[in-house]
């Protein structure tokens, strides 16, 4: 009996060594997978790696079962071989286990992709929708992809409604097909294009620039075209009225210059009718040639504050005509610092000057002057000139019975009291504008030049009829608005230096006023053309004779080039260039495709056989009768019918299964007279079957085009048979691997990389008591009080394998007891976490595994009672004594 019990214990002893032995090496060989697993390898790699290891697991399980049928066997080792079977199935669970998070983590990778593609299409859109011009972008069919608000607004439909949608779909077919035929022509160009077109809108048509340019997919073929469109009407408006600016100027009769400190550089015909100089003499020779010597210091100091300045109004001097006679000027002129042009309009007030000089004579001259002369008293004209009844058609009489303020404009009144003022407060003579009624009742205006006799109470007043100037004046401003509009570009040359521009020259090229200071034309030029240029600028400021001038292309401020033809003038003696640039960028573009367009259209059969020869899926066009017109090398190999063998014949004969080919004749006649087809222009998925009688599933698009009265449909198709295995595949091995960790006998938590708990198995909500995967808490010691496993030491949290699992740490077996204060409940559990890292090294999530062992514990707690009971039975001797 005693030796029955020592072979008892004996055995015992020998398969607690071999047992952890055993889980020692399957201890390491998890530790050596977990390594494999973290490694930088590829997703094809860890599953192969994954299904090897498993395999092993496999054969080694097999060779316990096996090893079972030998009858000289170890019957003593069969528990060992039991402990061995189980461990292996743990393993291979655990294995298929971690193969499911590496394919879990491909999947996560794959939606954040999409995430990903799907914020930068919203921010696409976003940007677009705040630009202030129309945007589209279009597939090569015709069909819209996207389009920006203010697209949406020019046309009246939404987003959502354009969708999928062609211009023919909500346009008339007239601008359809000009839309169409221009998207095309980019097509062919394969580059950016620019076109004019004309929108109808509710306040009447408008002229849109339309840049259109194609855009390619990654393998570099061109899969859309995009186009942004810019509203030139108004444009348009000012370079028509750009054309009357000049004869506005031209008419005026005060005279009007643009000069310099020193001379003029440009006079209307006013100047040289008043003054006789001829324009030559007046631009060739400084302002101060022509000034009367007495009033030439005067003049100087006012044209002094200018360059500070000031304006000049109503100043008055002396100019000496070319045959010896005076004139008075009343001078208005507005300086301009920035170039050091001045900008003047004179008045010749001669006879009015005269009147003043000679006022002991006025009497005499009184009935014969131009000029309206009164005499007043009171309120009431108590003398009238001729002049003034010529005017105004008032008579002697008439005035009589007439108060001069009743003559007055209603809106001229405060004007004429405040004169008034004046003159009874001392002022010598007053001068002022205002508007007095005709007899007939209508009104004009008049220039008063008055003064007053304060001790008899009198008031002599001198009026001149300036109704016409008033006019020109505000002509003038039309004049000025017009320059300023002008859809050309002006600008003015000196010594290589743009001193002037305006406005359309900076629209145009991009440059303003201070970018041009220390610039020349020539720094402008196209290098092929500065040689050119030269030469005739050179030619120009000697006084030579140039022959018509060229287009040439300028460099705008951007970078780019914009061609222009140009009108030139020159001031030899200033040695000035006068210019006027128009843009003919556009024109040159058009010149150019419609050189290019015939050579275009001999290419383009030859084009469009290579584009369906060079096509990467089956491309097939048929007739409205079905009948097969092209066959691409594709649609061989994936068909397998030979061009000659269908081309001429119906389609459907040859692809369509039979029972789909009575709904494609249907579906084909529904469309001729309806013009709707519920496949057409948009993927559609659809059996198809080959020559050899197999049929396959396929990915089918078919664009209907109409040529003439005809229709003729183009169809791409893609074999979609790998892709579809593959998915479902996929989802085959993702619900195995979820009916795996809800059936293995560990809990299993995984947590965000925000400590967030996204999944967690069957037997961790058993652990925890909670079947909600989102109320259990990443911190174990919101449900458990944390012990070590001595059940006093307080076990830190901190030290969780889920806490340092997120920081990037791993852990295998951390030994805890956890008790549930609530349930009264104590548990022994091991606990090993892992981190998910991603691509960039980042922690993404962590897995956690908790394996309850109390059972095992208390296993091993019986054992040890077992084994002290057989010590008390055989003597054993403890210390050199015998246990009794």
């Amino acid at each position: 009996m005693l030796k029955s019990i020592a072979t008892i214990e004996y055995n015992s002893l020998t398969f607690m060594c071999i047992s952890r032995l055993f889980f020692g090496l399957l201890r390491l060989m998890i530790v050596k997978f977990n390594a494999i697993f973290i490694m930088k390898i590829s997703f094809e790699k860890k599953i192969l790696l994954g299904f090897i290891i498993n395999l092993l697991v496999v054969i080694a399980s097999g060779w316990v079962f096996i090893s079972r049928f030998n009858k000289q066997r170890d019957e003593a080792m069969d528990s060992l071989l039991n402990w061995i079977e189980l461990s292996l199935f743990v393993l291979s669970i655990v294995l298929l286990t971690i193969v499911y998070f590496i394919i879990k983590a491909q999947l996560r990778a794959k939606n954040i992709s999409q995430n990903l593609l799907l914020e930068n299409k919203q921010l696409l859109q976003s940007i677009i929708d705040n630009t202030s011009n129309p945007i589209f972008i279009k597939k090569i069919n015709g069909e819209y992809v996207l389009i920006n608000k203010q697209f949406e607004s020019l046309f009246q439909i939404s987003n959502e409604e354009i969708i999928g949608k062609t211009d023919h779909d909500f346009l008339p077919k007239e601008v359809a097909d000009g839309y169409r035929n221009s998207d095309l022509e980019v097509a062919k160009a394969l580059k950016e294009l620019k076109m004019e077109e004309t929108i109808q809108q509710p306040d009447g048509p408008h002229t849109y620039i339309a840049v259109k340019f194609p855009l390619y997919d990654s393998t570099g073929r061109i899969y859309a075209i995009g186009g942004i469109s810019t509203d030139i009407s108004e444009r348009k408006k000012l370079e028509e009225s750009f054309k009357v600016t000049d004869k506005f100027f031209n008419m005026s009769s005060d005279m009007m210059i643009i000069g310099t400190k020193e001379k003029f550089g440009k006079v209307n015909p006013a100047v040289i009718r008043i003054l006789g100089y001829s324009e030559a003499e007046l631009l060739s020779k400084p302002y101060t040639f022509f000034v009367h010597p007495e009033d030439l210091e005067i003049t100087k100091r006012e044209v002094g504050k200018l360059q500070k300045g000031a304006l000049m109004i109503q100043f008055k001097n002396r100019f000496v005509c070319k045959d010896g006679s005076i004139k008075w000027l009343v001078w208005s002129i507005s300086p301009e610092l920035s170039t050091g042009l001045l900008y003047a309009v004179a008045r010749d007030v001669t006879a009015q000057k005269e009147t003043e000089d000679s006022l002991v004579i006025a009497d005499k001259f009184f009935n014969m002057s131009n000029n309206l002369l009164v005499v007043a008293k009171g309120e009431y004209f108590i003398k009238i000139n001729p002049a003034f009844t010529k005017t105004l058609g008032y008579t002697q009489e008439d005035m009589n019975t007439i108060k001069f303020m009743e003559l007055t404009h209603p809106d001229d009144k405060n004007i004429a009291d405040e004169v008034l003022a004046k003159l009874l407060r001392g002022d010598a003579i007053v001068n002022f504008e205002d508007r007095v009624r005709c007899k007939d009742g209508t009104y004009k205006w008049l220039d008063w030049h008055s003064t007053i006799d304060v001790q008899q109470g009198v008031l002599y007043s001198v009026a001149r009829d300036i109704t016409e100037k008033v006019k020109n004046e505000q002509s003038l401003k039309i004049v000025n608005n017009f320059f300023e509009m002008s859809f050309d570009a002006f600008f003015v040359e000196k010594e290589k230096k743009i001193i002037k521009i305006n406005p359309a020259f900076t629209k145009i090229l991009g440059y303003n006023q201070n970018d041009l200071e220390k610039m020349s034309l020539l720094d402008l030029m196209h290098p092929d053309y500065i040689k050119i240029v030269s030469e005739r600028r050179a030619k120009r400021l000697k006084g030579e004779e140039v022959e018509a001038d060229v287009m040439f292309p300028i460099l705008c401020k951007d970078g780019s080039y914009k061609w222009t033809e140009s009108v030139v003038s020159t001031d030899v003696k200033e040695g000035m260039i006068y210019a006027v640039l128009r843009d003919i960028t556009q024109k040159r573009l058009d010149e150019e495709l419609l050189n290019n367009y015939t050579q275009k259209l001999k290419d383009n059969e030859q084009q469009i056989q290579t584009i369906f020869d060079g096509a990467p899926d089956p491309v097939i066009v048929i007739d409205s009768e079905s009948n097969v017109l092209r066959w691409n090398p594709k649609a061989e190999s994936v068909f397998g019918w030979k061009i000659a063998e269908i081309i001429g014949k119906p389609l459907f004969e040859f692809i369509v299964p039979t029972r789909y080919r009575e709904l494609h004749k249907t579906g084909m006649e529904h469309f001729l007279i309806s013009g709707i087809g519920p496949i057409l222009n948009k993927p559609y998925e659809i059996e198809a079957v080959n020559k050899e009688g197999t049929e396959f599933p396929v990915s089918l698009s078919v664009s209907p085009v109409k040529m003439g009265e005809k229709y003729f449909f183009i169809g791409f198709v893609r074999d979609i048979t790998e892709s579809k295995q593959a998915i479902n595949e996929l989802y085959e091995n993702e619900e195995t691997l979820r009916l795996i960790i809800e059936n293995i006998g560990e809990g299993v938590v995984v947590a965000n990389a925000d400590k967030e708990i996204v999944m967690a198995n069957y037997m961790a909500n058993e652990i925890f008591g909670i079947e909600e995967d989102s109320k259990i808490s990443l911190n174990l010691s919101d449900h458990f009080e944390l012990y070590f496993p001595d059940e006093k030491t307080v076990f830190p949290s901190q030290n969780l394998p889920m806490e340092r699992a997120l920081g990037g740490e791993e852990t295998n077996d951390v030994d805890i007891v956890l008790w549930n204060p609530v349930a009264q409940e104590k548990k022994r559990v091991l606990i090993s976490g892992r981190p998910l890292i991603d691509q960039n090294d980042k922690v993404i999530a962590a897995v956690v595994t908790i394996k309850d062992i109390s059972k095992y514990k208390k296993m091993e707690e019986e054992l040890k009672e077992t084994e002290l009971k057989y010590r008390q039975l055989i003597g054993f001797r403890k210390g050199g004594d015998t246990v009794i």
